[in-house]
């Protein structure tokens, strides 16, 4: 997919002396967007005098060009002790000036004096964004950022600007990179290399690096010897990577925007959806498709061994996708099918009326009713719903299902699905967590969300927690269950939840799945669940990371409780669904 137009800059590394200068000569001739200077030039024996305000050392010297300009500020490392003092002056007049944010030296040796340097300036509310240089030629580079971010207590002002290198290659692990706020990327001059035409350009690992980069909306910062030396050819190289990306499916780029957002769980049995919602849905051609061949195939096999007409009952039927799907499911078979749509939405059963009468040609039999308590004379043989959630139950299907299997099925009904599987993993997402911890609410890490995950590292594979099965006859069940996994850190990291997935067989031969391991091409139905925890855990790579799960249920409740333990415990979370809970 060609990406939308990329902000890229640069960071010069020669010297300097007037910032709008330069932002009127090298920025402009270059087409850079932004560049990254010092806010001060001058020695350190200048600063420790106290005298590196003198309007001569400064580098950016007003506001006019404060939109496009970032302020490096100078070394973090000195004992001296007027260190604090001098960095805060830095910060506060590039807040007084409108930077766009200022940018910190990498991370020494001294990581806590860093730490709580950073912490102190972040503690003023009038601080600007400050983006923590990491370079990834230091082996500890992550260790090190860590650190500091866990002890400014995950600040949500706290960015990371990553440099980038020649030698960045497979050792280093980007999938926990993509996990972090990283805003900015560095790129050397030296990272290109020149073309058959003399131009330069990325070698292709590098591109690949760099691609992946630009899918997570990052700003691009080169860095040049001499920006009057080729960094224009440079950022049109940039930009022209960025264009030339693969096209992507319409619905696909649809469900882009959505990457990282936070939504609440529906709650179709307590809530009444809107026609919005239900057209979202019905947009995803391989959902139906699937569903479609699941019936095919049923008909086919209860066809032949009744040997008369056959009951199809689609209950919650919605706007009436299914019901579409099984009239075409029978014709492709010339089967005799009786369709009969059960919904208990009233707004949307205008809708199947509506299309009954002109699209189905009064063929389904459309009936007001709660699959749980209404009763039939005729039973189904074939019942389908379409009321799996991002986690499998969690629109609580199980208790549905068990309903409409007991009041409204055959001795011997095919139920569409036939089981399901929910799947957690581990993952690390600053961006998830900084989401969680800024919705309102006494126990907001307490609750579960959906969201198309996108900024986040998959610790380990995804594994089943619970499964539920449905047919004839109904068993007696309890739909509560309880489950203990382990998992093994792939990498060091810092785990800030689970990501919640599952599977389907809706006939024997017909699956779905949304689990990253087997998910079905295009399907964009489902985003997966995320279940936050209050206190991210630090991992080191081949840790043992254990979670616990629980679903519950009583009276008209039903919740999920959940527990990581890693070195340290989460503690369990939504107790008693003290926080969040599905209505029946």
């Amino acid at each position: 997919m060609p990406f939308k137009r990329l902000s890229i800059g640069t960071e010069p590394l020669q010297t300097v002396d007037d910032a709008d200068a330069f932002v009127a000569g090298d920025m402009v001739r270059e087409g850079a967007d932004f560049a990254i200077l010092p806010i001060i030039r001058c020695s350190e024996e200048e600063v420790m005098d106290c005298a590196h305000f003198e309007p001569d050392n400064l580098v950016i010297k007003s506001a006019d060009n404060s939109y496009c300009l970032l302020g490096a500020t100078s070394s973090w490392d000195s004992d001296y002790e007027y260190t604090e003092t001098i960095v805060g002056d830095q910060v506060q007049y590039a807040g007084y000036i409108g930077l766009k944010g200022v940018v910190t030296p990498a991370i020494g040796s001294k990581v806590p004096a860093f730490g709580r340097l950073l912490y102190s300036i972040l503690a003023n509310e009038a601080s600007p964004k400050v983006f923590v240089r990491v370079c990834l030629s230091d082996e500890n580079a992550w260790q090190k950022w860590n650190r500091v971010r866990v002890m400014c207590n995950h600040s949500p002002q706290l960015q990371v600007l990553l440099e980038l290198g020649p030698s960045t290659d497979k050792a280093v692990d980007m999938k926990q990179w993509h996990a972090e706020p990283v805003q900015i990327v560095t790129l050397p001059e030296s990272m290109f290399v020149q073309n058959a035409g003399g131009y330069p350009v990325l070698p292709r690992q590098h591109q690949a690096t760099v691609t992946a980069w630009m899918d997570h909306d990052v700003a691009f910062a080169v860095q040049m010897a001499d920006t009057g030396s080729g960094l224009g050819d440079r950022i049109r190289y940039l930009r022209h990577l960025g264009q030339s990306q693969p096209e992507r499916s319409v619905q696909n780029t649809a469900s882009d925007e959505y990457r990282d957002i936070l939504q609440a769980p529906l709650q179709p049995l307590m809530d009444h959806l809107e026609s919005a919602t239900y057209e979202t849905f019905e947009q995803d051609e391989p959902k139906y498709a699937h569903y479609e061949e699941a019936m095919v195939r049923a008909i086919g096999d209860v066809a032949a061994r009744l040997k008369r007409r056959i009951v199809l009952m689609v209950v919650g039927a919605g706007r009436g996708p299914l019901v579409s799907r099984a009239l075409s499911a029978a014709r492709r078979l010339e089967a005799d099918v009786r369709v009969v749509a059960l919904e208990k939405n009233p707004s949307a059963m205008v809708e199947l009326q509506r299309k009954n009468a002109t699209l189905w040609l009064n063929k389904v039999e459309v009936i007001y009713a709660d699959m749980r308590k209404r009763q039939f004379a005729e039973k189904a043989d074939i019942l389908v719903s379409e009321l799996l959630g991002s986690f499998g139950d969690n629109e609580l299907s199980p208790e549905c299902l068990d309903g409409a299997l007991e009041n409204l099925a055959t001795s011997d009904c095919v139920c569409i699905p036939r089981r399901y599987t929910a799947y957690v993993a581990p993952l690390s997402s600053s961006t998830l967590f900084r989401r969680a911890r800024e919705h309102t609410g006494s126990y907001k890490l307490e609750t579960p969300y959906v969201v198309n995950i996108h900024a986040a590292h998959m610790l380990d594979d995804a594994q089943p927690v619970w499964k539920f099965r449905h047919g004839r006859p109904v068993v007696p069940t309890d739909n509560q269950r309880t489950s203990s996994t382990v998992f093994t850190a792939r990498s060091a990291s810092i785990v800030h939840g689970l990501a919640g997935f599952f599977d389907a067989e809706l006939y024997p031969g017909v699956e779905l799945s949304i689990c990253p391991a087997s998910h079905t091409p295009d399907m964009h139905s489902w985003f997966p669940m995320y279940f936050p925890i209050q206190r991210p855990l630090t991992v080191d790579a081949g840790a043992r990371i254990e979670v616990h799960m629980w679903r519950r249920t009583v009276g008209a409740k039903t919740w999920y409780e959940w527990c990581i333990d890693a070195n340290d415990s989460s503690g369990i979370h939504n107790v008693n669904g003290h926080e969040f809970w599905i209505g029946q």
